[in-house]
């Protein structure tokens, strides 16, 4: 997927599958913005039984979710230098035929409305033609101003707050959910239609 123009600055912003040869652009983004992606990053609390594993391991887990049908990985390029990652999780299928979205960026692309105009691209990707989900929802920390900023730029609805919802930087911490289902935007023909016309 690739979009021009509807952020300030990029020329062009893509989003492609993660790879195993990203590993050294991603983590040297990562180690650089460690400090700044910390406060908003999911952690394994005390006693799990799951373990962090090698960046590989993260890739081939990740396209093995891929390939069911229960994630997709992106890779967030601007002007073909990899500046972060959204990564859509937890889709259901049958009578749900839903997803989450989370994503993240590096500094020196922040403000500039390259997250917002990639989330958009998943979210027109996801609920329409292409994969014909018809709930995807958000879950942003209510003290991080920026992410809840791209969810309000999009017009997403915000739905609540959920209680310890997952574990971050060492404790439970709440969500606020934002949500769109496919109806809420067919009659407008997609979130970067919306964007253009801001």
């Amino acid at each position: 997927m690739s979009a021009r123009a509807l952020a300030r600055g990029p020329r062009t912003v893509t989003l492609r599958p993660i790879r195993p040869r990203d590993q050294r652009a991603w983590q040297r983004l990562r180690l650089a913005d460690d400090a700044r992606l910390a406060p908003w990053e999911a952690t394994l609390p005390p006693g799990s039984p799951d373990a962090l594993g090698s960046f590989r391991e993260y890739v081939r887990a990740q396209n093995r979710l891929a390939r069911r049908g229960e994630a997709m990985p992106f890779v967030l390029e601007v002007d073909g230098v990899l500046a972060g990652q959204v990564s859509v999780s937890s889709i259901r299928w049958g009578a749900l035929e839903c997803a989450t979205v989370g994503y993240w960026i590096g500094a020196q692309w922040e403000g500039r409305g390259v997250m917002t105009l990639a989330v958009a691209m998943v979210l027109d990707h996801l609920l329409g033609e292409q994969v014909g989900l018809h709930r995807v929802e958000i879950d942003v920390r209510p003290e991080n101003t920026r992410s809840l900023a791209v969810c309000r730029r999009l017009g997403l609805r915000q739905e609540g707050l959920r209680r310890g919802l997952m574990f971050i930087n060492g404790a439970w911490a709440d969500h606020v959910v934002f949500a769109v289902v496919a109806e809420e935007v067919a009659a407008e023909g997609g979130f970067v239609s919306r964007l253009g016309r801001m």
